[in-house]
């Protein structure tokens, strides 16, 4: 199954539950009206204003599908490799909804990522991200181990089209522009929580706009928050 839009079927579900939630518990929320801008400063110490993250995943022949589902296709052939990713992230918005159960903190952040693609048949390679992501900071087990998920949307290009995509769809025009679609998991110690480990998806596809059909890459790294 090919990617029809930025993202596949069940996962851009999956996207909507997510964003779904957020704003209707905003709605619902009787604090909602005290949304606030920190430009300068972190949320009660849930986040730092700075972020960097480094990491490296595997080209996959999967579609995001897959990955719910447990299944993983790491490509050893000429298509496969690779992509070693670099993401500075400024911390721009942060909401404080008041709840019956605490306040609820989601942030808006603006990554800029760059992606050495390192693919096995030929010489690595850059690409260019950029974009905006929502990260959810409130989990009832952060007490043991802190937790965030964040997701979003921004533009990816590529200094040249990865070979995967090529081997994927070979009867259609390849774009160096796509849709970038981060989706992230960090997990640290509560005692450390600017010090977290990334489990992410590197996707890229061009969403019936660009071009159809996208790359997936799994991958996993460190991320680091700083003032």
């Amino acid at each position: 199954m090919f990617f029809r839009t930025p993202f596949s079927l069940s996962c851009r579900g999956l996207f909507c539950v997510f964003s779904g939630f957020v704003l209707g518990w905003a709605l619902l929320s009787p604090g909602v009206a005290r949304a606030a801008l920190f430009p300068s400063e972190p949320p009660e110490g849930l986040s730092r204003v700075w972020a960097f993250d480094a990491g490296v995943a595997f080209i996959t022949s999967n579609n995001v599908d897959d990955f719910l589902h447990g299944r993983v296709n790491v490509s050893g052939g000429d298509a496969g490799g690779q992509v070693y990713r670099f993401t500075a992230s400024r911390l721009v918005h942060a909401f404080a909804w008041e709840t019956g159960i605490g306040v609820m903190r989601p942030q808006v952040e603006l990554p800029f990522a760059v992606e050495l693609i390192d693919e096995i048949g030929r010489s690595p390679f850059l690409d260019y991200n950029a974009g905006v992501t929502l990260r959810w900071v409130n989990f009832p087990w952060n007490h043991r181990v802190y937790t965030t998920f964040a997701t979003g949307v921004g533009l990816s290009y590529s200094s040249r089209v990865m070979a995967m995509d090529k081997e994927r769809h070979p009867d259609r025009d390849r774009s160096h522009l796509k849709f970038d679609w981060p989706i992230q998991l960090t997990l640290a110690r509560p005692e450390t929580p600017h010090h977290q480990l990334v489990l992410f998806v590197a996707h890229h596809s061009g969403g019936h706009f660009f071009d159809r059909g996208g790359v997936n890459s799994l991958g996993i790294g460190y991320r680091f928050g700083f003032e």
